[in-house]
């Protein structure tokens, strides 16, 4: 591990990334935006990436939770010369786990700030730089109100989303969270790169992989908890619904489920920012026009994403309105999660482990202690 194998013949890659990261938060619903940013942090110090800016929305947790996520892993990989962006959070998305939606309702998530897509419409209008590549990890909020305050679309080289669906089914969580602005960006005249659940889902981390890390010298073993609760839970929770998006009629023989996902987790947010870096290690790459219907009774709404028409693997056109490339492929699974844990491996632990933030069970027991004082003190009085 570390020594140098997977570096890239390329130029450097001018790269923001914004992330919905919830690893160190017990109740956050992934821990792979956390891995992907020590991913990130590696591909800058080897030069294969010059990263100009993180980002933070809600998505997998709700923004009081991501915002401190991110100070937490910068500060615990030694990274604090990064200063992360505050966006977007749950108060302008469709929470879309129904429980979540009603604690949302019930205990509103902070306030949103518009630092991110201030930051990333600056970077836009740098004529002195080169375009700067957008990888978006959680939902597109942050961008897509960039987009509609006035980003420079031609200082963005390439958009990446982790997101969509091809097979017409339920949409994934990041474009379910804002479909509107999925949409708007989608329709962006940009190039773009959706890393979809049909490609995520060739992918999977089992306990095995876990014994790479050398622990606790690495700040990827502050995730370790999340890691082994991920797969403990979604081989049940989530990738039996990811089987039934790879295994389609007329399409069963192009997307090969990994063997693993009854063991394992999908590293999703890690497989979509190699497909940036190393887009050797995906084939079958695709240009396809899609599209996000309006909800009929306006957004929100879960409607899915249409693959309209396919366009093959090449495309000339200088239009990219409702146009994305996306990877149907995943060359060698082994292969790229030797690559995700080599990467990990050389992002040392800058201080002690920093235990899991509560997230909403700190919330919640302090309602119930609150609740219970109030109720004893109605009885006692009542008296």
């Amino acid at each position: 591990m570390g020594d140098g194998r997977w570096k890239m013949e390329s130029n450097i890659i001018p790269l923001w990334v914004d992330t919905d990261s919830s690893g160190l938060v017990r109740t956050g619903l992934d821990c792979d935006d956390d891995l992907a940013v020590l991913v990130a942090l590696a591909l800058h110090r080897r030069g294969i990436i010059d990263l100009q800016g993180i980002s933070i929305c809600g998505g997998n947790a709700p923004l009081s939770h991501t915002w401190p996520d991110i100070h937490r892993l910068l500060d615990h990989a030694g990274s604090t010369d990064i200063t992360p962006l505050k966006g977007y959070g749950w108060r302008s998305m469709q929470v879309p786990v129904k429980l979540l939606s009603f604690y949302n309702y019930v205990m509103p998530d902070v306030e949103d700030s518009d630092d991110a897509s201030i930051a990333l419409i600056n970077r836009s209008r740098r004529k002195s730089a080169a375009p700067i590549n957008i990888l978006m990890l959680g939902p597109v909020t942050n961008l897509a109100r960039a987009l509609e305050g006035g980003l420079d679309t031609s200082g963005v080289g390439h958009i990446y989303l982790m997101g969509g669906e091809m097979t017409g089914q339920t949409l994934d969580l990041n474009f379910r969270s804002d479909r509107a602005g999925a949409s708007n960006v989608i329709a962006a005249n940009v190039p773009k790169t959706i890393i979809t659940i049909q490609a995520c889902g060739q992918t999977s981390i089992t306990e095995s992989f876990l014994d790479l890390l050398d622990c606790p010298s690495m700040a990827a073993c502050a995730l370790l908890p999340k890691m082994r609760q991920q797969i403990k839970l979604m081989p049940k929770y989530v990738n039996q619904a990811v089987k039934k998006r790879l295994l389609v009629p007329d399409q069963s023989s192009r997307w090969q489920a990994s063997p693993n996902l009854d063991h394992g987790f999908i590293p999703w947010d890690i497989v979509a920012l190699l497909s940036v870096t190393h887009p050797e290690e995906f084939g079958e790459w695709e240009y396809h026009r899609v599209t996000i219907q309006p909800c009929l009774e306006g957004e929100p709404c879960n409607e899915t994403m249409h693959i309209a028409e396919n366009l093959g693997s090449n495309f000339n056109s200088q239009n990219w309105s409702g146009v994305v490339r996306t990877p149907h492929l995943v060359r060698n699974e082994t292969k790229l999660l030797e690559m995700m844990f080599s990467f990990m491996g050389e992002i040392p632990a800058a201080s002690p482990q920093p235990p899991l933030f509560w997230g909403f069970y700190s919330t919640l027991a302090s309602f119930g202690i609150v609740t219970i004082i109030f109720f004893w003190c109605f009885f006692r009085w009542s008296r």
